[in-house]
């Protein structure tokens, strides 16, 4: 799995075609934000196991427990190589209280509500508490 030489504007473009659609357990959730940002950066679904398995938060658990490592964290561990959060770049993937999002530099982007508005919302990059890097033209995976 390799960005492609674009992937800024493919994700640009992925991130502008969901940037107001709600969280929905199991069709727009974190994991599956996340796992549509790799698919428009690579062309590769990192996580298409867990794809039409729950419909619910309960349901996640017992997918990341089935199909998964238990937990989402240590799922991601097994699919990407886990780097310290100070070390991500722009399009790795990052984690923040629990949910997993994507490194826009400075911030992350992530499923969510912001007062009354549902879509996605930026992080502050200090709150990311897990990143994996989702490997670079050129660069070792």
């Amino acid at each position: 799995m390799i960005r492609f030489p674009d992937w800024e504007q493919r994700l640009g473009a992925f991130l502008d075609e969901i940037r107001d659609r709600p969280f929905d357990w199991g069709r727009h959730d974190c994991c599956l934000m996340a796992a549509g940002g790799v698919i428009a950066m690579t062309g590769e679904d990192p996580m298409p196991e867990f794809r039409g398995r729950y419909r619910t938060k309960r349901g996640a658990a017992c997918a990341l427990n089935r199909y998964g490592a238990g937990t989402l964290a240590a799922t991601m561990d097994g699919k990407f190589g886990a780097i310290a959060p100070a070390l991500a770049f722009r399009g790795d993937i990052v984690m923040v209280e629990g949910g997993l999002g994507i490194s826009l530099g400075s911030a992350s982007i992530h499923v969510g509500e912001l007062g009354e508005r549902e879509g996605l919302i930026l992080r502050p990059r200090l709150l990311w508490t897990h990143a994996w890097r989702v490997p670079m033209p050129g660069a070792d995976a």
